[in-house]
């Protein structure tokens, strides 16, 4: 097993190499001649003025829609790994804000003008999703810069041909024609379905477009997305998707979504001015996802995650290095909850005391041999714990079985795994 790295900063806060000399940190711990800055990813500082020799370390950044993997090499070593899952309830949030925020108008300023269409977007404006998403990829790169000397920062950046991902023999002219060519929607989804319904095969009755996912569950309006039902089996399906009602044949035929590639799309470029300013514009460099392939599969052999790539992103042509044994699950977090007041005439008021038996949201606690981070809190019964690099539900328990591991600091939930 290999010695976890301590990462070492000087007595000004500049970051020096990092060290596995265990038994030395802990002497000048207890020496007073360093003190701890950080537990995760752990970090001491020097009390004491020491040279200053480093060498520089290359960074790789695997951008990604839901989580972004980031690595560190130097020497032919991997001095840092890390997952960061990204936000994906900003969208949700802000819809949620926004009704309560028309309703709340509607009610007590209803004299006001509207405003919507006298405000114009500045340049490179970003969905608040997005930019979410870009800012904690920017993040990310700045807690390295923070633990360790970065000389290089590589990013990989992608660009996606989404009609060709749902077409693959899509040539020429076809671009320019689509698939509604010659139709209208209604009459496409008609003759697409042969004027029967999807679920039970009835003819000769009215039909309705019907979405294969639904809109409540972030079913879009394409084409694909669309089929035909009679009035009784689309009130049956409600909310379900086609295979949760039982015809995964029809789920099959819905495209794969293109929000992800979109996003990754969108976002390349305001990732890369934002490292340009902060490292300098010679410093960070971009590459590909055919040159990353080549080196994680043909010169390191290594299985695909979010890390591997990193490591791979990091590293020269050539070089082997061997990815480490444990890997930092970061999850970024909300600021908290600003809802003042709740029921179906906002008739109660929130309570959300910050300390609940003494936790608080989102720190990451262990129970019954699970670790995982505190997603729900109750005054009387049981907490509600869930995985910190999933999000799935773990195990529901009460506040005195569970043992505090870490809190979450700077807007992030850091915990170390094994590969």
């Amino acid at each position: 097993m290999e010695s976890s790295i301590i990462y070492v900063l000087s007595i000004s806060g500049q970051p020096l190499m990092p060290t596995t000399r265990h038994n030395k940190v802990w002497y000048w711990l207890r020496r007073g001649l360093a003190r701890v800055v950080r537990r995760e990813p752990f970090t001491i500082q020097l009390c004491f003025e020491t040279s200053i020799h480093t060498q520089p370390v290359s960074v790789g950044v695997d951008t990604g829609s839901k989580t972004v993997g980031v690595a560190a090499t130097t020497n032919g070593e991997v001095v840092y790994q890390a997952e960061v899952h990204l936000r994906t309830d900003i969208s949700e949030k802000m819809t949620q804000r926004r009704i309560y925020r028309r309703n709340r108008r509607a009610r007590k300023t209803r004299y006001r003008a509207a405003r919507f269409a006298n405000r114009r977007r500045q340049a490179g404006w970003l969905a608040p999703s997005l930019r979410s998403k870009a800012e904690a990829t920017v993040k990310a790169v700045r807690l390295v810069a923070s633990l360790l000397p970065v000389g290089k920062v590589n990013v990989e950046v992608g660009s996606f041909d989404t009609q060709k991902l749902q077409n693959p023999e899509i040539t020429n002219l076809q671009y320019q024609q689509g698939e509604l060519q010659g139709y209208l929607l209604r009459e496409y989804v008609l003759e697409k379905w042969q004027r029967t319904c999807a679920y039970c095969g009835v003819r000769g009755v009215p039909l309705e477009l019907e979405h294969i996912v639904p809109k409540s569950r972030w079913g879009s309006n394409r084409v694909s997305n669309l089929t035909l039902a009679c009035r009784p089996c689309n009130e049956r399906k409600g909310q379900k998707t086609a295979a949760e009602f039982g015809f995964p044949q029809i789920q099959a035929q819905a495209r794969v979504p293109l929000k992800d590639a979109a996003h990754v799309s969108a976002i390349k470029t305001s990732v890369l001015q934002q490292l340009r300013s902060f490292f300098g514009a010679t410093q960070v460099s971009v590459t590909y996802g055919y040159e990353t392939k080549y080196k994680r599969i043909q010169v390191l052999g290594l299985p695909k995650s979010h890390t591997n790539d990193a490591v791979a992103i990091a590293c020269e042509i050539g070089e082997r290095v061997t990815p480490r044994e444990e890997v930092y699950q970061i999850r970024c977090l909300p600021r908290g909850q600003y809802q003042r007041f709740n029921g179906h005439h906002s008739e109660h008021k929130c309570w959300a005391p910050r300390k609940v038996r003494g936790f608080k949201l989102s720190e990451v606690v262990k129970a019954k041999g699970m670790v995982g981070y505190i997603r729900g809190r109750r005054e009387k019964g049981a907490f509600l714990i869930k995985e910190v690099s999933s999000g799935k539900k773990l195990i529901q328990v009460v506040p005195s079985k569970l043992e505090r591991v870490a809190r979450p600091t700077q807007g992030w939930m850091i915990m170390r795994k094994p590969t």
